[in-house]
């Protein structure tokens, strides 16, 4: 998909929730939290712990692989307020 977008100069709109393969295969992201524009922009500047948190509830590591950001679930935020 990526050679043929490049090739023909188009744009490919995907939906999709796993952060990793989104990460991965986009250049450029959309977070939405509670049916609007979060944050908008490349996975490097939106895939952060501080967003993550905010957008999916969780606390998350990010990590980098290969270039890219790598997001590590490590629990919800109602379960470490719990627990802290």
């Amino acid at each position: 998909m990526s050679s043929l977008v490049k090739e023909k100069k188009i744009s490919a709109v995907m939906a999709i929730h796993d952060l990793n393969l989104a990460s991965r295969f986009s250049d450029k992201l959309v977070m939405l939290k509670d049916g609007k524009v979060y944050a908008a922009g490349e996975p490097k500047a939106l895939l952060n712990e501080v967003n993550i948190g905010q957008v999916y509830g969780i606390e998350a590591m990010v990590m980098n692989a290969m270039g890219r950001p790598y997001v590590v679930p490590l629990r919800s935020l109602t379960e470490a307020a719990v627990c802290d």
